[in-house]
């Protein structure tokens, strides 16, 4: 099933760029790959966001603290593993680097919430943005009541603690998680380091389209670019949306207004500075994690 969707974008995506092969060509040439290697230093920090997010949602769920030191690098080492295909493995290789001091209960529903929120915030703000753009920017208004409304989940977890009770029917495993005392509401930086996130997302994609278009075109193409990822979700089965997501941003250029070679050459450089980032995100908190380890601890 992973492959036949993988192929069946790839050949998507061929018999579509097929006629604009010149365009595309043109296009790979006019690339500054000094923009590429900014937008990887710009869009590290959004993963480390996403690894202290999830750490929060950890810690409410343990009742307590865990080590940033010790927790992040490994949250971030799965998000790698992650493009494995199953998608599953990234979630089970975190569970077992933190067996010591989380149940893999706690691993599993702190990714399904972080999935949940970050997705419901991704879909309020694309579509606000796309409506902005393309419409009246008079719908960036909307933004007010979907950052309301992911503050409001993160106050009144009891979505949260109902989605919780439903699941552990699916999954026993779940079942001493959801007869306990609901989840404590997480602070206003829940919401924060959510938003926080799409701050270095966009800046990411401002220095990749440097020079090649218009302001208004690359928010166009970032917020697009979002959208394509969070329709991907739907192919869960393809790690990390490999192709699917390429072939969605590139079949839409009416909406964009931009021709399918430059969505092309824009996903393959998004795809490249994003992963990038994500490692680099993952190498450098594992060597401060280690850097920062008690002297007796390195023997």
């Amino acid at each position: 099933m992973t492959w036949a969707l993988i192929l069946a974008a790839g050949a998507f995506l061929v018999r579509v760029l097929a006629p604009q092969m010149a365009l595309v060509g043109t296009s790979i040439r006019d690339v500054r790959w000094w923009q590429v290697a900014a937008a990887i230093v710009v869009a590290t920090p959004m993963y480390a966001l996403k690894g202290w997010y999830h750490l929060n949602l950890l810690d409410r769920l343990n009742r307590g603290r865990s080590s940033r030191r010790e927790a992040l690098p490994i949250y971030l080492q799965a998000q790698i593993v992650r493009y494995l295909p199953g998608k599953i493995w990234g979630v089970v290789y975190q569970s077992q680097r933190m067996a010591a001091t989380h149940r893999a209960s706690d691993v599993v529903i702190a990714n399904l919430w972080q999935m949940a929120t970050t997705n419901a915030l991704a879909v309020g703000l694309v579509v606000s943005l796309l409506l902005a753009l393309r419409v009246s920017m008079a719908w960036l208004l909307l933004l007010v009541p979907v950052v309301l409304a992911v503050e409001w989940l993160h106050r009144h977890p009891a979505i949260e603690t109902w989605g919780l009770r439903l699941l552990s029917r699916f999954l026993p495993k779940l079942a001493p998680l959801a007869s306990s005392e609901p989840v404590p509401p997480m602070p206003w930086k829940g919401t924060a380091l959510l938003c926080s996130e799409w701050i270095f997302y966009f800046l990411a994609f401002a220095a990749i389209l440097y020079g090649r278009v218009g302001w208004y075109e690359w928010a166009l193409l970032g917020t697009w670019y979002g959208g394509a990822s969070v329709l991907a979700l739907a192919a869960f089965v393809v790690p990390a949306g490999i192709a699917v997501r390429e072939a969605i941003f590139v079949s839409a250029p009416s909406l964009i207004g931009v021709d399918a070679a430059t969505l092309a050459v824009t996903a393959a450089l998004a795809r490249l500075a994003f992963l990038a980032a994500e490692i680099a995100a993952a190498a450098f908190a594992t060597v401060f994690a280690l850097a920062l380890r008690p002297r007796r601890e390195r023997r």
